[in-house]
């Protein structure tokens, strides 16, 4: 495990080389794995996350075929029938595979990561199972390696789900609709669903393809398919997500950056970094947006994240730079991540002498007057947002921020390193 010790050495400035989104990849993938025909994906995410699932097709059968940026996914004549899987630390290749493996005629066993273990995932394994599905469970207590015996002949016709924890348990959901008929139902027994945005980004995505899942009172239903037999054609998109990490900087330093981001896009993040909450310039009418800052104290913050929790982090961070006491509305699910983000957080920004705490759904933050006249040594926990939210810290230390597991943004940004040397971040690797 290697600690990266970061130093800003000028004003930062360049272009922001993005990822691939690997939320929107992972919905690609799984969309159109369950057409049964071959799909294409112009612009794939490198994430470990997306990795993994692309891994698991191949497992199962899958052929794989790539042509610069443009990726061919062609389905066997036959499928493998027993299979072993390892999903790594994806919440969302994890919960969006289980319903496409339900219909397919292999015997699954299936392992994760060790946070994996840790994240939410039987409001699921109970809905898929009362529907039909033949998964099996150990105990409550010790789900993986979990087995699972699918079937061409499962198909559903109405699902229970209750979606407290995630969004993602619905999204699963939603993108089994090519192997659906019309009239299938959901019900969501949530009384606080989780990430709305994410939800209806799910949803919309589907849309975009033929697919039409219509409100209830209690939930929805399929209204619509496509019928049409020709394969799917994705296109990629830069991800809002990964860029809420330099919208940061641009909000605690001195920053002029060109992001590659795509402006008609469904990624929830766009509305957030797109408004005026944030101390820095946007110009979305250039060839390429432009972010522009002089570093100035941010305002305070008030603000809801619940559709957008992973960016909860990156404003947590801006917040103890603030003028005053901010304050994070819609928390819930934070404690349900890679790690708790709400203890990381609190416990690592004490060391720099802000001061964090919550109740309910409420994040309150308490400024740093002065940041330590020292080195800074911070535990990422493993988790990838935590890493590079608090490597933000040194866009205002005049000594060197350290970052523990510094490895652990493979999995949504691998390069986040790279692209931070290239702006006029000093990056010094230690074993």
């Amino acid at each position: 495990m290697a600690t990266v010790w970061l130093e800003k050495c000028s004003p930062l400035e360049g272009w922001i080389e993005l990822p691939y989104s690997k939320s929107l990849s992972n919905r690609q993938i799984i969309l159109g794995a369950h057409t049964g025909r071959p799909f294409s994906i112009k612009g794939l995410s490198e994430a470990a996350d997306t990795q993994h699932l692309i891994e698991a097709l191949q497992k199962c059968g899958y052929t794989i075929e790539k042509e610069e940026e443009k990726f061919l996914f062609i389905p066997p004549h036959k499928w493998h029938e027993k299979v072993q899987l390892y999903l790594g630390e994806g919440g969302t290749t994890l919960r969006f595979i289980l319903p496409w493996l339900a219909r397919l005629p292999t015997r699954v066993q299936l392992d994760v990561g060790s946070s994996l273990r840790r994240r939410p995932i039987l409001p699921l394994l109970k809905c898929l199972q009362e529907a039909g599905a033949n998964i099996l469970l150990s105990s409550d207590s010790q789900v993986f390696p979990l087995c699972l015996q699918g079937s061409p002949q499962w198909q559903p016709s109405s699902f229970r789900i209750d979606s407290t924890l995630s969004s993602q348990f619905v999204s699963s959901l939603f993108l089994m609709a090519p192997s659906l008929l019309e009239g299938t139902c959901i019900e969501d027994l949530a009384k606080q669903p989780a990430t709305p945005s994410y939800r209806e980004f799910t949803r919309n995505f589907v849309a975009a393809y033929g697919w039409h899942w219509q409100r209830t009172e209690t939930g929805w239903y399929l209204s619509s398919g496509n019928s049409c037999p020709s394969p799917l054609h994705f296109a990629g998109e830069r991800d809002w997500s990964a860029a809420s990490f330099f919208f940061g900087w641009a909000s605690i330093t001195e920053a002029h950056f060109e992001i590659p981001l795509q402006q008609g896009t469904l990624q929830p993040e766009k509305e957030l970094f797109t408004s005026d909450l944030l101390p820095y310039s946007l110009d979305l009418n250039a060839p390429i947006p432009r972010v522009k800052s002089s570093g100035e104290a941010p305002s305070l913050l008030d603000v809801s994240v619940e559709n957008y929790p992973d960016a909860a982090l990156v404003l947590a961070v801006i917040g103890i730079f603030a003028s005053g006491p901010s304050r994070l509305r819609g928390i819930h699910t934070l404690p349900h991540k890679e790690s708790n983000r709400l203890e990381a957080l609190a416990r690592e920004l004490q060391k720099v002498g802000a001061q964090l705490y919550w109740e309910e759904d409420v994040l309150y933050i308490f400024p740093c007057e002065h940041l330590p006249n020292q080195s800074i040594l911070f535990d990422s926990y493993g988790d990838h947002r935590v890493a590079m939210a608090l490597s933000l810290i040194a866009g205002r230390s005049s000594y060197p921020v350290g970052i523990c597991q510094a490895e652990c943004v493979a999995k949504s940004f691998p390069t986040y390193w790279k692209v931070l040397a290239n702006v006029g971040v000093k990056c010094t690797f230690v074993p």
